[in-house]
């Protein structure tokens, strides 16, 4: 997970002079509002960010769409990035009241408040963010993760084991928990769990229970899972980066640069964001700072949100 939200890639690129021509529809003109603004966020200029953002708001004259909706989590990430706390908790408030069923709101607006320093609304936030919807369980691993690099780890542990009472038998479920066992480092569990996801047919099981082997330390039945992946003429997106990810503890950046590669070339590629994210490791394990560089703004331009990735961005420039 996922930051949760993962916000709209967009294919122009176009500069600011066409939005003053006038020859565009509002749609398009949003489009490249959007793009300029994220543009602007990726080299950490947020007040032009957000003034355009808001120029892009002002276009819908009060109507709300899915472009409208887009814009307001670029401007809440660029209110985030810049600091403006209160004001990303605002916009994060509006696109909560806006749609009442969508809990990635709540749970971006608990982070805002978790950096705050106000960790009880915090929690209140992720609280009522996994009632919206109980069987997503990277919701729940996304704010373990949120509040452990925090150091609340016994709160985090907490909506983990919600999470742990509400999974079922399904291969999904099984996967699930074999996820959340590792997280809490219960690795006979983990490794029961993905065993009998992969007996239930769940795909990339036994990635997951290679990954468990080398937390583990256990690098011949790490390898032994891993060449069966390997091996295979067409493996998924998800096991091109769990092996992108392990190559990478291992120091092999390019075999792990390799596999990511591999991942991004996929027709479905549903984890974009963290193939993106192993990349810019792999390059800049390789010394190659300026790919690794062009690979942070890259995914910032996805990803405005991601402040690890920023702080990243800003070590890589200190390389060139």
């Amino acid at each position: 997970m996922n930051t949760y939200k993962k916000l709209l890639g967009l294919v122009l690129v176009l500069g600011l002079a066409v939005v003053a021509g006038g020859c565009t529809t509002k749609a398009q003109r949003q489009d490249i509002i959007i793009n300029n603004a994220s543009k602007y966020m990726s080299e950490g200029n947020y007040a032009q960010a957000i003034e355009l953002l808001n120029e892009g708001l002002a276009l819908a004259e009060g109507r709300v769409g899915d472009k409208e909706i887009d814009i307001s989590y670029y401007k809440a990430a660029a209110q985030y990035n810049s600091g403006d706390y209160e004001g990303a908790i605002k916009t994060y408030t509006a696109l909560a009241n806006y749609d009442e069923d969508d809990p990635n709101p709540l749970f971006l607006r608990g982070s805002v408040y978790l950096k705050s320093g106000e960790k009880a609304t915090a929690l209140n936030d992720y609280k009522a963010a996994i009632k919206l919807d109980e069987k997503d369980y990277d919701l729940y691993i996304a704010i373990y993760e949120n509040l452990a690099a925090n150091n609340f780890i016994k709160e985090g542990e907490e909506f983990l084991n919600i999470a742990l009472e509400k999974s079922g038998e399904s291969a999904d479920d099984c996967l699930a928990r074999g996820r959340i066992y590792s997280l809490m480092k219960q690795y006979d569990a983990a490794e029961t769990a993905f065993k009998k996801a992969d007996d239930k047919g769940a795909e990339d099981a036994n990635i997951y229970l290679a990954n468990l082997y080398l937390q583990q330390g256990d690098e011949l039945k790490c390898d032994k899972l891993l060449e069966e992946y390997k091996s295979k003429d067409t493996i998924s997106a998800l096991a091109c980066n769990a092996i992108a990810s392990m190559e990478l503890k291992r120091n092999h950046p390019d075999v792990a640069l390799e596999y990511v590669e591999q991942g991004l070339g996929k027709l479905v590629v549903n984890n974009k964001k963290d193939l993106l994210r192993n990349k810019v490791a792999a390059l800049e394990a390789l010394g190659r700072f300026e790919d690794a560089f062009n690979s942070c703004i890259e995914f910032l331009e996805l990803y405005p949100q991601d402040v690890d990735m920023d702080r990243e961005k800003t070590f890589i420039s200190t390389r060139l």
